[in-house]
């Protein structure tokens, strides 16, 4: 189940990555120049358990560095929540995480939205897709969640802990 999760998240991206590359977009993307931030800072184990009621063990850390994604998986027991994040200094080439979301996104034009959740989102496999001020995240619940009310908390939460580290001092 695990391997289906990562397999179609990544699959997702590497799609983007061929159909993103645009000429044409010569944007600034968020979180050039500064610090890398880790999925796990963004969902903590800590966060994980209060989001799901599962105490997870530390997440697994997937990397896909030709579209700038570090993955945070937590899983145990059938219980599954993932955290991708894609942000402008992990990534090589000249994709951005803007160009990667939008092309994603095109892809489903008619995919719902949860509001309040980053400065836009929608929903398709393998969850919730945010832009959150030039980075690019996944939240993940399991390709079976029907639970919007979780799939939005684990949002609004992964907005939140991103904010603490990209605020201007």
């Amino acid at each position: 189940m695990k391997k289906i999760f990562i397999n179609a998240t990544l699959v997702v991206l590497v799609i983007a990555l061929f159909s993103g590359c645009d000429s044409r977009d010569k944007g600034k993307a968020g979180g050039i120049g500064s610090k890398v931030i880790e999925p796990a800072m963004i969902i903590s184990r800590e966060d994980a358990r209060a989001l799901t009621g599962v105490d997870f063990g530390e997440c697994t850390v997937k990397e896909q560095p030709a579209v700038g994604l570090k993955l945070c998986v937590y899983e145990k027991d059938g219980a599954y929540l993932q955290l991708g994040l894609t942000q402008a200094t992990n990534m090589k080439g000249g994709n951005t995480p803007e160009s990667i979301y939008r092309s994603i996104k095109s892809g489903f034009k008619d995919a719902a939205k949860i509001e309040g959740v980053g400065d836009d989102n929608f929903i398709a496999p393998p969850g919730l897709h945010i832009m959150k001020e030039g980075y690019y995240m996944t939240v993940s619940l399991g390709l079976l969640t029907k639970d919007m009310e979780k799939l939005k908390a684990a949002g609004m939460k992964a907005v939140e802990n991103l904010g603490k580290y990209t605020q201007k001092n």
